[in-house]
Order: C-alpha cells, then sequence, then structure tokens
C-alpha cells in the first residue's frame, strides 16, 4: 500500500450514523468515491474504500452494494440489549423514541472496537494513507483520528442551510423572552440575518428544560468535536443549491468544505419481497393517471404525526380531489411497530378514495425513489427529510412542506426561498396542523397541483434545480464540463492524501 499512496492511493474509512437516513448517503458516498477512483481522476488516484458499522447493519449494506463493486466493510462488536434496548436495535429504525437517548449514548462506546481497527489499517497501510469520514453524530471519532494520526473528515449527511441554522441553536441558544408566544422571533447569534420563531426553537431543541437536556448536551458536544479537530467538512449538497447555507456552515464551522452532492438513489431494504405489493399498486395507480397530477405523502421511514393532525390530513386530502399516494404510519403516539388501527383515519376514507380511484393508502412504506420519478406525480407532501428533499429537487418535483423536527423545519423554509416548496404545517413536539384546519391541506394542494398562476411557477423552478442538480455531477467524460461536486470530490479526495 505504500508504493499505491506514491501513485496518489489512500484508504478511507466511512462511518456512519446508525440509521437508515445516514446509511444510506454513506453508502452513496461510497459508491461515487469508488468511482472515482475506478475514473483515475485526480491525479490518476487509487482508492481503497471501507465501511464500517455494526454486524446487522453490515450485513443491510453489503446486500446493496453491486456485483463487482470492491467497497469493503468491517464490522464493529454491539449488544444493544446491554444499553437497555431492544437486541436487534442496531438503527433508529427499530428503537422507540423514547429511547432515542440511550441509543445515541450506547453509540460512544463503539470507540474502543473503532480505534482498534483504525489502529490496525494505519499499521498496515501508513498511517498518512488512511482518513477516516464520519457522521457528525460520531464527533468523538474526530478526536480518535487525531490521536491516532490519521486523516480526518465529517460528512453531513443533511443539507448545509438547515444543519447550519440548527447547530446554531444547539451551540447558542438565542435568547427568547420568558414567557414567549409561538410567533416571537429572535436573531441567531451567529447569523444575526437569520430569525427563528419560538415554536420553531422549541421543535429544534425538542423540550423546553433545553439548557439541562443531557441528549442536546451529547448533540452539541458531537458538533463541537468535529468543529475543533477534523480537517475538513463533506456535505450532501451542491453549490447550485445551497449557496447560501454553504456560506453559513462554512462560517460556523471554520472548516474547508466540500459540496458534492446530491448522493441519491439505493436503499438497504431487508425485505424486498415483501414490499413488491406495494411496488406493483403504486406504480399501477400512478400509470393509470396524467401527468404531473398525483401527490405523494411520506412523512420518512420514521418520522410521523399525531393521530389528530392524520384524521385532519386525511379530510384535505380527499376534499382537494387530487389523486394521491399515501405512505401511511401509526401515529406519533404509538409505538411504531403497532399494527395499523382503522379509527386513525376518518371512518370509510381507504373505501372512498379506492372505489373513486382517487387514492392509494400504503402501510409504512411506498417505492419513493420510482414514485417520485413517475411523470405522473405532480408534488410531494414531505417532512423535508434532507434525503427526501434531494430526491425531489433530482427529479423535479415540488414539495408540499411539513416539516416535524429539527433541520426539517430549516429545509422547508429554503424550499419556499427556492420557489419550489409551500408549507402546509410545520412541528411535531409544538405546533403542527390544528384541529379543524383540514382546508389548509386541500389548499396547499390545490396551489402546487392546481392551474393557477403559482403551480406553473414551482413546476417551471423545480425543473430548472433537476437540470442544476444533475449539471452538479457530470463526471466530465466525452468533453463536458465537470460539475462542481464532481470537482468538489476529487478535492475532497486531494486534501487527504495529497
Amino acid at each position: 500500500m505504500g508504493s499505491e499512496h506514491e501513485h496518489g492511493g489512500g484508504h478511507l474509512v466511512l462511518f456512519p450514523f446508525l440509521a437508515q437516513g445516514h446509511l444510506i448517503p454513506f453508502l452513496n458516498l461510497a459508491k461515487r468515491l469508488e468511482s472515482l477512483g475506478q475514473r483515475g481522476g485526480s491525479g490518476q488516484r487509487r482508492l481503497e474504500v471501507t465501511i464500517i458499522s455494526t454486524p446487522r447493519n453490515v450485513a443491510s449494506l453489503r446486500r446493496a452494494v453491486p456485483a463487482g463493486s470492491c467497497i469493503g466493510f468491517a464490522e464493529l462488536p454491539f449488544s444493544p440489549s446491554d444499553h437497555g434496548l431492544p437486541p436487534d436495535a442496531e438503527s433508529t429504525d427499530v428503537v422507540p423514541l423514547s429511547a432515542f437517548p440511550a441509543f445515541f449514548f450506547a453509540t460512544e462506546l463503539l470507540r474502543p472496537s473503532f480505534e482498534e481497527l483504525v489502529t490496525e489499517l494505519a499499521g498496515r497501510q501508513g498511517r498518512k494513507n488512511v482518513c477516516v469520514l464520519a457522521d457528525i453524530f460520531l464527533g468523538w471519532t474526530a478526536e480518535s483520528a487525531r490521536a491516532l494520526g490519521v486523516q480526518h473528515r465529517v460528512f453531513l449527511t443533511s443539507g448545509a442551510y438547515a444543519s447550519a441554522v440548527t447547530f446554531s441553536i444547539w451551540l447558542r441558544p438565542p435568547a427568547f423572552p420568558r414567557p414567549a408566544g409561538p410567533d416571537d422571533e429572535q436573531s441567531l447569534p451567529d447569523f444575526p440575518d437569520v430569525r427563528v420563531r419560538y415554536v420553531e426553537f422549541l421543535n429544534v431543541v425538542v423540550t423546553e428544560d433545553y439548557a439541562t437536556n443531557p441528549m442536546l448536551a451529547f448533540l452539541c458536544r458531537m458538533v463541537s468535536l468535529h468543529f475543533r479537530h477534523s480537517g475538513g467538512l463533506v456535505v450532501n449538497t451542491s453549490e447550485e443549491i445551497e449557496q447560501k447555507g454553504l456560506h453559513l456552515i462554512r462560517k460556523l464551522s471554520g472548516l474547508p468544505t466540500f459540496a458534492v452532492g446530491p448522493l441519491i438513489g439505493g436503499r438497504t431494504a431487508s425485505d424486498d419481497t415483501a414490499r413488491a405489493d406495494e411496488d406493483d399498486v403504486c406504480i399501477k395507480f400512478l400509470d393509470s393517471k396524467p401527468a404531473a397530477s398525483v401527490l405523494y405523502v411520506s412523512f420518512g421511514s420514521q418520522n410521523t404525526i399525531p393521530a389528530s393532525q392524520m384524521l385532519e390530513l386525511a379530510r384535505g386530502l380527499e376534499a382537494s380531489g387530487r389523486p394521491f399516494i399515501w405512505a401511511v404510519r401509526p401515529p406519533a403516539e404509538f409505538d411504531g411497530t403497532e399494527k395499523f388501527r382503522a379509527e386513525w383515519l376518518p371512518d370509510g376514507f381507504e373505501d372512498r378514495a379506492a372505489a373513486a380511484a382517487q387514492g392509494v393508502v400504503v402501510r409504512r412504506w411506498a417505492p419513493q425513489v420510482a414514485i417520485l420519478a413517475h411523470a405522473s406525480t405532480g408534488a410531494f407532501l414531505s417532512h423535508c427529510g434532507w434525503n427526501s428533499v434531494l430526491e425531489s429537487l433530482w427529479h423535479g418535483v415540488p414539495v408540499v412542506g411539513w416539516p416535524l423536527l429539527a433541520d426539517q423545519l430549516f429545509d422547508s423554509r429554503m424550499l419556499e426561498k427556492l420557489g419550489v416548496g409551500v408549507e402546509v404545517a410545520s412541528g411535531r413536539m409544538f405546533g403542527g396542523l390544528g384541529k379543524g384546519r383540514w382546508e389548509h391541506v386541500r389548499d396547499a394542494v390545490e396551489t402546487v397541483l392546481g392551474d393557477g398562476e403559482k403551480a406553473r411557477d414551482m413546476r417551471r423552478k423545480a425543473a430548472e434545480l433537476k437540470e442544476l442538480a444533475r449539471a452538479a455531477l457530470r463526471a466530465g467524460e466525452d468533453g463536458e464540463v465537470k460539475g462542481s461536486s464532481v470537482l468538489a470530490m476529487e478535492r475532497l479526495v486531494d486534501s487527504a492524501f495529497g
């Protein structure tokens, strides 16, 4: 390996947080890095890429890697039951919300086995040939990497603007008066031109006792460790999409920043066969509808809304008269693994939607990428998680925003500023859609899917952003100009092994 380094080689060790919304972007990053090495870009550099995680996650990731890939994997031992967690809880997907703090705290106990692995790699390949690329929630890896003498970069799976605002709120909360009304605003100490409402602030810090909250203290420590010890910040976005956001995150972190996105596509599903029926139902429904006419509704793989708001959403969808596909999960008050109950939706709602060929309701999961790529999909009612935002932009689909927590609130704000989003409700812990406000859903759906000037303008801007997102990833082959994100990926590798 020493001779490889002389000719521009290097070993990138990718360490995602243990959550589906983090594992998939890291896998997509690994594929892109592997492709960069195969193309011989950045001075004919040869790269080795290894993803490390716990055994269940590694098994799932392996199944998602195409045949012939040279991406490697390494397992770190993890015993969830030692921390009062379900025995299979190696990802937040199967962790109850109430147990999230215990799960986050437990991930720090992976440190000894992580350091043992990196020490072994550095001893075999040379410290200068190894760079750790770790998740923002694994800040202790930056401290470990510095102590072990290897390079370190932090990877943000969320957007630049929302991350900058969220981290600023965590690290230096704005001083709201007490008591404060939900719409009272304050500027952020780090960004005087960014103002947040009190209800947004509460949905970021999650609890009003934030000053003594151990979970928030943990998150602040992880971010601070990265900012102090890492050698650079890698962001799943592009310069064209998030120019302002990248300026803010550079200012906040003080780190060299590499915008390498959008990194989208792929999944780590363990039961694809069981999901084939949902694929078939959704795509057949879309095939039966006109172009840009269907609303896709999903709050992501882990997020959901309270039961009362689920009823309002259903009433608004029905009243809109627009066709829809809704991937529905149990309400926020219930365990996500609980069997779905009829009373969570209006009486007869599903039957009426089916009889009128207006809508399809699927449980928990839908083939999101295939739906967004379909010509009949006209809008996405989304929680505005960053992976969903990127998939919307990639396919040129406008968004009806219903953000729930943390960075989602500011992803929704960014989409509105870009002209491709309209917000229908905001907040899960605080705020949300009030009782009897189903008209807001109906009106928002009509704004995006209707024939008015606003809808036409959103569709036009979404199409423009689709082209910008794809241009950022042009490989520079056959005489074309390299995209900004490809150039950023090359600079990232050069910074680690140059």
